[in-house]
């Protein structure tokens, strides 16, 4: 009884929150219940379904939606480019990072040993989960302009948080404006160095990336990837040649 309690509950609360914040009305709790319910705790609690499903269909309805917003909004923008920005916008790093702005990931049902771990920061979970979501709100309103709902979920989630400046530098790619800027002046003495590397909490490894020039640092870089620590070392040194 007290089992089925606490998921009254958390239904209650989920469906206020989203109620609430984005003004779509839930009418099947089971729907979202899957769309939030990773696998590790579906293994615990026994339960039949996890999210998997409904993340592989909205994939599918995140890449149709944001095809036609960028189509419509940009109509200078050649295809390669409009590509790029579908795929920079419905990448795991985006995702997640929305999932989090919007609250979502205080919702996400995982097992114990994944929760000790860190789950709910990870970013391929709160990815998932916004796929997951957008598809249960699809099957949720497929009576009710099922298209019209999700541009109205989109609207005041994803494309708010792609029109703000973390999403826009977030995406710019400094190693490539860096490389440029040294073929410009006929240089070829770029070398990232790996500084360190060390596991921090929720089971992450933060690296320290320097860039350098003829052997000298003019830049460091912080990151829970590789490739992310360089980015910001390559922000850095840029920053640095701009001043000089």
């Amino acid at each position: 009884m007290a089992t089925k309690n606490n998921q009254s509950k958390a239904n209650d609360d989920f469906t206020k929150y989203f109620e609430s914040n984005f003004k779509i009305k839930v009418n099947n709790h089971n729907l979202f219940d899957q769309a939030l319910t990773h696998n590790s705790y579906a293994n615990e609690k026994k339960k039949p379904y996890t999210y998997q499903r409904l993340e592989f269909l909205g994939d599918a309805i995140l890449q149709k939606h944001m095809s036609l917003y960028f189509y419509k909004n940009l109509p200078k923008i050649d295809e390669g480019k409009l590509t790029k920005e579908r795929s920079n916008a419905v990448r795991e790093e985006t995702l997640a990072s929305v999932t989090k702005q919007i609250g979502l990931n205080r919702f996400i049902r995982l097992g114990n040993g994944e929760e000790a771990s860190g789950g709910r920061e990870k970013p391929s979970i709160l990815a998932d989960v916004f796929e997951s979501t957008t598809a249960a709100i699809y099957l949720d309103n497929e009576d009710n302009n099922p298209d019209e709902v999700i541009k109205k979920w989109l609207k005041e989630t994803l494309i708010k948080y792609i029109s703000e400046p973390e999403y826009l530098d977030s995406i710019r790619d400094y190693k490539s404006e860096l490389q440029e800027l040294l073929q410009a002046e006929n240089r070829n003495d770029l070398q990232y160095v790996v500084k360190s590397q060390k596991s921090v909490e929720n089971n992450n490894i933060e690296y320290i990336v320097d860039v350098k020039l003829d052997n000298q640092t003019f830049g460091e870089g912080k990151g829970y990837s590789k490739q992310h620590a360089e980015q910001e070392a390559a922000k850095n040194c840029l920053n640095k040649l701009r001043v000089k």
